[in-house]
């Protein structure tokens, strides 16, 4: 029986030096992004003036949901790519031309991989293409095209669940612009977006000491 009672407490000690709490098993157990997937939406106000008849350039902007994908580099590095693809199916339906456009950032997040928030600060580059179709007084077609570089930025605070596979976002959006138009003129221009999205990763799990 002695012997029956070592090996049983012998048995229950290393179930719990291998499972343990909840607590305990956080403390060595950390995931780590690898990829996210997800979208975004946002309000704001853009400039960009193509030189096109009839249209003004500036206007407040709706950011329908994106394409938001992201590839980790690691713990505190990403490139993350963001494309309006609702805004660009339904461009020629919400306004009087068609336009396509993404960004690319390198996001930095300081505060990852132990937080259940992170903070987080990118910096882009953007490229938009927009064309315009429309007839003269005589009823002949016009058209006429233009093209923009951005540097857009974003910062923000991403609250994590538990597992940090899913995540809430709130982010800040400025970006400066030179946009070249119809009338192949040059011209400075930017805005503001304030945006909430979600995302989803994969997540890989190492026995981190910390």
């Amino acid at each position: 029986m002695p012997r029956f009672l070592k090996w049983s407490c012998a048995l229950a000690l290393g179930v719990l030096a291998t499972t343990g709490s909840p607590e305990a098993f956080g403390q060595y157990a950390v995931g780590h992004r690898t990829f996210g997937i997800g979208t975004v939406a946002g309000v704001g106000y853009s400039r960009m003036d193509y030189q096109f008849p009839g249209i003004e350039p500036g206007e407040p902007f709706y950011l329908l949901p994106t394409l938001e994908m992201k590839v980790f580099l690691g713990d505190r590095l990403s490139i993350d790519l963001s494309v309006p693809v609702v805004n660009i199916a339904a461009s020629q339906a919400l306004q009087d031309y068609f336009f396509v456009t993404g960004d690319i950032y390198l996001n930095f997040h300081p505060s990852a991989p132990h937080s259940s928030w992170e903070l987080f600060a990118a910096v882009g580059l953007g490229v938009d293409y927009a064309s315009w179709e429309g007839e003269d007084e005589n009823g002949q077609t016009l058209s006429e095209s233009g093209y923009a570089f951005h540097i857009p930025a974003r910062v923000g605070m991403e609250f994590n669940n538990r597992r940090r596979n899913f995540s809430l976002f709130v982010a800040a959006r400025p970006f400066f612009s030179l946009v070249r138009g119809g009338s192949d003129e040059t011209r400075p221009g930017g805005g503001g977006m304030l945006e909430v999205g979600i995302m989803a990763y994969t997540i890989q799990y190492q026995a981190d000491r910390y």
